[in-house]
């Protein structure tokens, strides 16, 4: 019976002892939070005023980034327009290159030999050769002509036209009569070069009448002709 009291006296004032620690850590932290509650509402009060500054300052930033914003996007703009401005001119160049179809107004003109070759005279009157398609083609270039083609084979730079045997080459590509050269340009010019021009004054007015070759110049209000197909790597051309 007394060692029974004896022990619940023991833990009766361990319980005690306990409770007098808890006692104490809880008066010594709301102390502590008292004196430290001003502090910490003054840190408060600094804190919001700094947050305010920087928002502030943030919101006068984001004021010139937009001010930038439009002077990048006015640049951006112009610098738009000059690459619409060169698109435009490189498209203007691939048309002259032949490159594209393009179509337009122009003439056509229809060279072929002469029906029948009157026995005795030499054959060769009485044909059309390349030399006479060159005639054309180049008159027609000085008239202004802004494309060609040759029986669907548009002419550009690189366009050779020579004979091979009887038939003519255009590209590389044989071709056989009738040649139909086509020019889009404007008709009027091109129609008077056709005649100031010495060499396709002849061929049109002069040899079409004396060796019966047959020479057709047609006004044309829409023509299309089809881009250049051939190659157009250069070999031989360097810059200086």
């Amino acid at each position: 019976m007394g060692t029974r009291l004896g022990r619940w006296h023991i833990s009766l004032a361990l319980v005690f002892v306990i409770l007098g620690f808890l006692l104490a850590t809880a008066f010594n932290t709301q102390r502590l939070i008292g004196e430290r509650s001003r502090p910490r509402k003054q840190n408060l009060i600094d804190f919001i005023k700094t947050r305010r500054n920087e928002r502030t300052n943030l919101g006068k930033e984001l004021v010139e980034r937009r001010t930038e914003l439009e002077h990048q996007g006015s640049r951006i703009t112009g610098s738009q327009d000059v690459v619409t401005a060169y698109g435009e001119k490189l498209e203007g160049l691939r048309k002259r290159s032949g490159l594209t179809s393009v179509k337009g107004p122009g003439l056509e003109v229809v060279l072929r030999d002469a029906p029948r070759v009157p026995t005795g005279a030499d054959p060769g009157n009485f044909l059309i050769h390349d030399y006479d398609l060159q005639i054309i083609v180049n008159a027609l270039w000085r008239g202004g002509a802004e494309a060609i083609a040759i029986n669907g084979e548009r002419l550009a730079a690189g366009t050779g036209i020579r004979s091979a045997g009887s038939a003519i080459l255009i590209n590389s590509k044989p071709q056989g009569e009738p040649y139909r050269i086509k020019a889009i340009g404007g008709t009027k010019a091109l129609a008077a070069m056709l005649k100031i021009d010495n060499d396709a004054r002849l061929l049109v007015s002069g040899y079409s009448q004396k060796y019966g070759l047959v020479v057709k110049v047609m006004t044309k209000k829409v023509l299309k002709l089809p881009p250049y197909y051939g190659s157009t790597k250069l070999t031989s051309l360097k810059e200086e």
